[in-house]
């Protein structure tokens, strides 16, 4: 296939020369293209700067990449995968022209982003999607004469969300506990550690995250004959699951906060809070290293009757600091009304350091303001998912 040349070449390139090496300082091989490209390279020109994404592994340790609009071929360097950014420099026009990797997006990264990216920028409720499907789960595991087996695992997972749901009962904190460890979060990571150390753990692990029966729920629906319905509400979940998922890996990647939703029945109807912590790093006197701070934590609810409500917060083993933003004057009082009692259960259980306040919601702070804001839509909180090159 020919590629015309661009501009800033004087030579033209004919079908089957060299077009394009890459190399890297640190593994110095080139990335020689062999043949064509669709569309035209962009002008080209000494320095300069572009974006390349690695379309795909190619027989002969050879990468398939894309500039711009522009599909060539290229000897690998060794360490890339599909999937992931890079920053190439031009540094030779002729004969061939030679671009330096001077950024690569880990591979890993490159897949999160791309699949918080993909669900961008429908933020989901996990309260209304879980309760959404409960209701086509009772809709087709109604008991009945002749059930088959594949409508007995659909009850176990109508169970299983139950269960996470709390039943419509207030949250403890072993029911918390039970949602961050089976509400699928963890899924993947349960299911390595089992496999590394307990195989038979597996099949365990698969029946009781919600996750793993989410995607057999799915399977099953795919494979047989259920409603549109049933599916949409399992492929939403799954999706609102997985994206939780990738922003905490991005966070985890570059030191950011662990979030998770929190699904809850209010007395009318399901809502959610959402939930951030991160280790502040921050040691007491006279203690050293950062596996001996605290944690900071934000808390976000939004409630019909109650308002908007945003809790910033800061905990250690024997502190607690607390201060409480809402946006209506009625629930201000009720929570300052309150929170004597709630100083004094904290003080029951060991925290001998406690400050609570509460303050009108336009006084939070503009750093917090930011924070408070990616959390409402599922997003990172400590890096720019947005400006990463798509």
């Amino acid at each position: 296939m020919r590629i015309i040349a661009p501009k800033s070449i004087s030579a033209p390139l004919a079908e089957g020369q060299e077009i394009a090496s890459v190399s890297n300082r640190r593994a110095p091989r080139d990335m020689v293209s062999q043949h064509g490209a669709t569309g035209m390279l962009p002008p080209l020109e000494l320095g300069q700067d572009l974006d390349a994404l690695v379309v795909e592994e190619l027989d002969g340790g050879r990468l398939l990449l894309k500039i711009g609009a522009t599909l060539i071929d290229a000897d690998s360097p060794g360490g890339l995968a599909a999937g992931q950014h890079l920053r190439l420099r031009i540094e030779q026009l002729q004969p061939n022209v030679v671009l330096h990797v001077t950024d690569i997006e880990p591979a890993i990264e490159a897949e999160a982003a791309r699949l918080f990216r993909s669900h961008l920028p429908a933020h989901a409720d996990s309260g209304e999607l879980l309760d959404s499907l409960q209701n086509e789960l009772a809709a087709l595991t109604k008991p009945r004469a002749g059930a088959t087996p594949t409508l007995a695992k659909l009850s176990t997972l109508r169970e299983s969300i139950a269960a996470l749901l709390a039943g419509g009962t207030p949250l403890t904190s072993e029911k918390l506990a039970v949602l961050a460890r089976d509400g699928g979060l963890f899924y993947e990571a349960k299911l390595f550690t089992a496999a590394a150390n307990d195989f038979q753990r597996m099949l365990d692990i698969a029946d009781h995250d919600l996750k793993g029966l989410l995607l057999a729920a799915l399977q099953e629906s795919e494979a047989r004959v259920f409603s549109t319905g049933l599916q949409h509400a399992l492929s939403a979940q799954l999706d609102n699951l997985e994206t939780q998922q990738a922003v905490n890996l991005l966070a985890q990647l570059h030191g950011g906060a662990f979030q998770m939703q929190i699904p809850f029945f209010t007395g009318t109807g399901f809502s959610t809070a959402a939930l951030a912590v991160e280790r502040d790093g921050h040691a007491p006197a006279g203690k050293q290293g950062k596996e001996d701070g605290g944690y900071s934590v934000l808390f976000l609810l939004d409630l019909e009757n109650f308002g908007r409500t945003r809790i910033d917060a800061h905990m250690d083993a024997k502190e607690l600091r607390a201060i409480f933003y809402v946006d209506r004057d009625g629930s201000l009082r009720v929570i300052r009304q309150e929170l004597p009692a709630f100083r004094e259960t904290l003080a029951a259980l060991g925290y001998s350091n406690v400050f609570l306040a509460a303050r009108p919601l336009k006084e939070l702070p503009q750093e917090k303001q930011e924070k408070f804001a990616a959390l409402a839509v599922g997003a990172p909180l400590s890096m720019h998912v947005l400006d990463m090159k798509a």
